[in-house]
């Protein structure tokens, strides 16, 4: 009988959760495709109770599969997608998290953007609670413009900018990980110069709200690494480095006291990290 360890078990589903994923898409036909990428949080930046080398599996869909331009109304096309990957995750174990994230491009203030991103992680997100997800836990949060992935100066470059991302992991801190420190990785660039006019100053939140959905809940660690790490460069900006760059986790955040069931998380990408409520009593 062949006995796998927690990191080989926690790899094995993600390499299953990724191909199951993946087909479900591909049979779809989407164009222009989603774009998959995974990303290895530490065992050292997991709470002790999950001390686990732990993958974060990246979904990104263009904005055109989802929404109209400035709409928040899911298109059919979308609310193919949302089926789609509603009925491949049914089956995950509880705890697994599921994140929507929006994102657009910089026309517009920074305010419009904001709010925009948000109705349309929560327009998913709900879509998918409705089509039903199993015991996945369920979150969504908007970035507006704060996280490009090209520069925004040409309108294939801001397509790419308008997306909707689906994260997922074994357990909820290894995606507040990644999405703490997006920060940290530069813009798909073809030159320095390039990648510097991408992730220039931009203007961030104080924080931005991670919200519960649906009726699941998963268990935060308490006891996670409570490290703080302080930019390697001003707080707005990105430090500029020339080519693809493959996303990383790097910073661990900050945590506040246990809370097993919480309805919002606050992340901060000036400091990278993020808080949890303390409970009310």
């Amino acid at each position: 009988m062949l006995i796998l360890d927690p990191s080989q078990t926690v790899g094995l589903e993600h390499d299953d959760r990724v191909e199951r994923i993946r087909r479900a898409t591909r049979r779809l036909g989407l164009y222009p495709a989603p774009d998959f990428s995974s990303t290895l949080v530490p065992a050292a930046q997991m709470p002790s109770l999950f001390r686990v080398d732990t993958p974060v599996l990246r979904v990104s869909f263009s904005e055109r599969t989802f929404f109209d331009t400035a709409q928040s109304r899911i298109l059919p096309s979308g609310r193919t997608v949302v089926v789609a990957i509603a009925e491949a995750v049914r089956g995950e174990a509880p705890d697994v998290a599921m994140f929507v994230a929006g994102h657009t491009d910089s026309r517009g203030s920074e305010a419009y953007n904001y709010q925009l991103s948000v109705r349309r992680s929560e327009a998913v997100a709900n879509a998918l609670a409705e089509a039903g997800i199993g015991s996945v836990v369920l979150w969504r949060v908007g970035f507006g413009e704060a996280v490009p992935l090209y520069p925004n100066n040409s309108d294939e470059h801001m397509a790419f900018n308008r997306r909707v991302e689906f994260l997922f992991a074994a357990r909820t801190e290894a995606v507040l990980e990644v999405l703490t420190t997006q920060l940290e990785t530069p813009c798909v660039a073809a030159s320095r110069a390039e990648a510097s006019a991408c992730i220039g100053p931009v203007e961030l939140r104080d924080d931005y709200e991670v919200v519960a959905v649906g009726p699941n809940r998963g268990a935060i660690g308490a006891d996670a690494p409570a490290r703080r790490r302080a930019p390697s460069s001003p707080p707005n900006r990105r430090a500029p480095v020339a080519g693809p760059g493959a996303r990383s986790a790097g910073a661990t955040g900050s945590r506040t006291a246990a809370v097993e069931t919480p309805d919002r998380i606050s992340i901060s990408l000036r400091e990278r990290s993020y808080s949890i409520p303390a409970p009310l009593h």
